[in-house]
């Protein structure tokens, strides 16, 4: 009996600790748990309290919690039924951004050694708490209102903790960049990197060059039919409104105004800061359109690193860039600059006879160094992507590097004594296929990696470096290039779920780091990005059907796709006819959108489903169409007029895409 009795016991233990675990699911994982017994209720008597700190530090977080469960929360100290908020300046925490956060069935005590600290316990206990605290709208029973008991110590690895979103190559509103902080200040990441400025857009208003936000150097041309709001730029009031909402969610805003190269709107607007006269053609255009007019998607033309008045302009931007963002660093770019226009120069050979410059690299090198004292100038750090290592005993040691040419690159820069961001684009670039280059979702297809979400995950910083080394890296960032990926929602599947194994890398301790116990956390995460109305890949990414060799004829014939489930709201649709495999390629000579059997819209261009998977063409492969009259009751079909060419040896697969014009309203479904 004794022997049963303890049996019987150990197993309501485990049982209990168990069904603790799978409550809490916090991502990025926590330094410590420790699991009680019992829930803490809140109820319309629960309070909330402050000591040494006032409601201002986790204002975000007890609004959410007023709106959501329609609770008063109070602000009066009472013994039980409370969340007390401390600051404590002498807490036994490695980092300023730590807490600590004990939940008992009596009451919930957080405690900080910083606001920062408390802003990111109460991203904790927002993610303990259920589901309904996305949202304003729903009704909840009080019975749903409840936290596990649980003690946690809790800090983070790495200061930076960053994403980096490119609104150069896509303009994206303010809108959708505060959705974007917002789901960072969930998952504790604190660095967004503002990629500004490339050569398909300046998005940036910079009130001493008015030029800079004229048409030809932030809108589209026509002849793109680029939907009008891929275009556009931020004024400076709209930046100020979203580095204080950053703020508010302990993040800091490094903005990126990228030099010498990728320069293109710059050299538009103002011709004489050029190295060369190329200007053709004289507006911007998307990225997938440099090789119809370069050759390649590299510009023809660069800052001038000769010329002083492309320094005095750069010194202007500057300021301007420096009183707008309050933060640290501000990045400089650096990348990609095409060195062979400047050897082509007879002026820039005869600048670096005159000044002793050996070669192209240092010429950069000395670029970089006027740069980046221009930045020290303004009272901020510079910093630049790793390219700018090429010469990097003439580099200044205050210029931080953003580590993107491969994992060796961060320890190119650590060795060498810089402090670096790990961002290679061999794990961390989110326009990098994540699962399958044959499903459908728009990505950057010359990468020859498959990023996926575990490739993710496993990154290790620190790995290969010596201790010394490691005590440089700032820290880790992905990165979302938008060239490819344009549309808000195709842009969220490539992000998420990634980013948030970004978080925890940035987070978590590399011996507690677990995939599959990551995955089981991020399970329970997914529904939460669903309340948020976040769309994220999904297993199959875009794939609604496909074909086979008994399904295709010799001679044009029609294939039939039903996707009624895919669409669930008015916008853009993209239909995909990705060949797998076979002797025979398809031929698509036009394709039809259908509801309830009427054609709503028809894209006639003709095409071949080949293999090709390279950036450097639009797609062909792609057919587009708009529903503006969304019917939840009607079927949708896809027709299209095909052949096999030379046979019908083929296999493919049939994709399609809805996004929704209204973005973050409606979720796909799954």
């Amino acid at each position: 009996m004794k022997k049963l009795f303890i049996s019987a016991m150990l197993s309501l233990i485990t049982w209990q600790v168990s069904n603790a675990q799978s409550i809490v699911n916090i991502i990025p994982k926590p330094q410590e748990i420790t699991y009680g017994e019992g829930l803490f209720q809140l109820d319309k008597q629960t309070t909330i309290s402050f000591k040494n700190c006032s409601v201002k530090d986790v204002d975000l977080f007890i609004r959410q919690l007023r709106q959501a469960s329609h609770y008063p929360m109070l602000e009066k100290k009472q013994s039980s039924n409370t969340i007390e908020f401390i600051l404590d300046k002498k807490l036994d925490l490695p980092s300023d951004e730590g807490y600590q956060l004990h939940v008992s069935a009596k009451k919930i005590t957080v405690k900080a050694k910083t606001a920062h600290g408390l802003f990111n316990a109460s991203q904790s206990l927002r993610q303990l708490l259920p589901l309904a605290i996305e949202t304003n709208t729903s009704t909840v029973p009080e019975s749903t209102w409840s936290i596990p008991a649980v003690a946690i110590k809790d800090y983070p690895r790495y200061h930076w903790r960053g994403y980096m979103k490119d609104v150069s190559r896509t303009f994206y509103d303010v809108n959708t960049v505060k959705k974007y902080l917002d789901a960072m200040a969930l998952y504790k990441m604190n660095i967004f990197h503002w990629h500004l400025t490339d050569d398909q857009g300046w998005r940036i208003e910079i009130k001493k060059y008015p030029k800079l936000t004229a048409e030809n150097a932030t809108v589209f041309h026509r002849t793109e039919k680029q939907p009008a709001e891929r275009s556009g730029f931020y004024t400076q009031e709209q930046i100020k409104e979203l580095v204080q909402y950053a703020k508010e969610r302990n993040i800091t805003i490094v903005p990126e105004i990228d030099v010498p190269g990728h320069s293109w709107p710059t050299i538009l607007a103002y011709p004489a800061l050029g190295v060369n006269k190329n200007s053709y053609p004289n507006h911007i255009f998307p990225f997938v359109s440099s090789w119809g007019y370069w050759g390649n998607q590299f510009t023809p033309n660069t800052l001038d690193p000769t010329k002083e008045t492309t320094y005095q302009f750069l010194d202007n931007v500057f300021t301007e860039i420096a009183g707008l963002f309050p933060g640290s660093y501000i990045h400089f770019g650096g990348d990609e600059v095409r060195h062979d226009l400047w050897e082509k120069e007879p002026h820039v050979q005869e600048f670096m006879k005159q000044h002793q410059i050996a070669d192209v690299k240092a010429l950069q090198s000395y670029f970089v160094q006027r740069v980046s004292a221009i930045i020290v100038q303004k009272g901020k750090k510079p910093i630049g992507w790793n390219d700018i290592l090429a010469d990097a005993k003439n580099l200044p040691k205050s210029t931080a590097i953003m580590s993107w040419l491969g994992e060796e690159a961060i320890k190119e820069a650590t060795k060498d004594g810089f402090k670096a961001v790990a961002t290679p684009a061999s794990h961390l670039y989110f326009d990098i296929t994540q699962t399958d280059r044959n499903d459908g979702t728009m990505t950057d297809l010359a990468y020859p990696q498959i990023n996926s979400l575990k490739r993710v995950y496993d990154f290790d910083p620190s790995n290969g470096l010596t201790a010394m080394e490691d005590q440089l890296v700032l820290g880790v960032q992905g990165n979302m290039w938008s060239a490819i990926a344009q549309d808000i929602k195709d842009m969220n599947v490539q992000n998420f779920p990634r980013l948030l194994a970004v978080a925890e890398i940035g987070w978590a301790s590399k011996s507690k780091k677990d995939y599959a116990e990551f995955c089981r956390r991020l399970d329970a995460n997914l529904p939460r990005l669903d309340s948020m109305r976040i769309d994220y890949y999904h297993t199959g990414g875009y794939i609604a059907g496909s074909w086979k060799s008994e399904d295709i004829k010799e001679e044009y014939s029609t294939l039939t796709f039903d996707v009624t489930k895919k669409i669930y709201d008015n916008g853009r649709a993209q239909a995909g006819f990705f060949f797998l495999e076979g002797k025979n390629f398809l031929e698509i000579d036009a394709v039809q959108l259908l509801q309830d059997g009427r054609i709503i819209d028809e894209d006639g261009h003709h095409a071949l489903a080949d293999k090709f998977r390279g950036t450097n063409k639009i797609k062909p492969f792609y057919y587009n169409f708009t529903v503006r009259d969304y019917n939840p009751n009607a079927k949708y079909e896809i027709k299209a007029r095909v052949r096999g060419a030379g046979g019908i040896d083929s296999r493919g697969n049939f994709t399609f895409n809805l996004s929704p014009t209204l973005p973050f309203n409606r979720t796909e479904k799954r």
